[in-house]
């Protein structure tokens, strides 16, 4: 019987050290929107893992990277082929750490985006959203936790409303109301709102947006 949950329930570091001490036979898959990621178990290691279109260990921290999605273990699934030959616990611990390097690197764009942003006369107030809804930056914000959850409820439609239509992924946007105006950028799976006030011009926000656009990275997120 395959074992099934998701990522954000169960983590993946759990299942291989299980898989691995058990010496199982099996094929762990994991799927979000971008990505198909698998990795195939064999006499106490990992020999064999695809992410997409890569495979062998970048496959296996590509992998690591995903925070949530449903998942499965199915057992008695023999590799088709060998294509790592690193102890398991070596890939697990330098995956980790490239894990950790690229949150730190994003923590700094982050701090450099915020000081930034801020720097811009008409921007009141930076959030910055992860897709669970956790804040990951507030600056000058009055409810933050509110005002998160109103815009991952937002972005959620904008992103339901481009794929209804085919227009293509959500990647800016701009919303108006009585006293403020907010502009919405997706940062890979987190959310930048910038709260502008109510008469900024087109100028202002175009200038925002560009900034944000700035520090954009050009790939990654699951």
């Amino acid at each position: 019987m395959a074992l099934v949950g998701n990522l954000k329930d169960l983590k993946l570091a759990n299942i291989v050290q299980l898989n691995c001490m058990e010496k199982n036979e099996a094929m762990f898959v994991v799927e979000t929107r971008k990505v198909v990621g698998r990795i195939y178990f064999f006499d106490g290691n990992i020999v064999h893992a695809t992410c997409g279109n890569t495979e062998g260990e970048q496959a296996v921290y590509q992998i690591l990277a995903i925070k949530e999605g449903p998942f499965r273990v199915e057992n008695n699934v023999s590799p088709p082929k060998r294509t790592i030959n690193v102890p398991w616990s070596n890939l697990l611990m330098e995956g980790l750490r490239m894990i950790d390097e690229a949150l730190e690197a994003k923590g700094e764009a982050m701090s450099r985006f915020t000081k930034d942003i801020r720097n811009i006369n008409g921007v009141n107030s930076v959030l910055i959203c992860s897709k669970q809804g956790e804040i990951l930056v507030e600056e000058g914000v009055a409810s933050g936790k509110r005002t998160a959850a109103a815009m991952s409820f937002i972005t959620k439609k904008i992103e339901k409303i481009g794929r209804a239509s085919k227009s293509g992924a959500f990647k800016v946007a701009a919303v108006s109301g009585k006293n403020d105006r907010k502009a919405i950028a997706k940062w890979n799976d987190d959310t930048i709102t910038l709260n502008l006030d109510a008469k900024a011009s087109g100028e202002i926000l175009e200038q925002a947006l560009e900034k944000t656009g700035t520090y954009l990275p050009s790939g990654g997120g699951e």
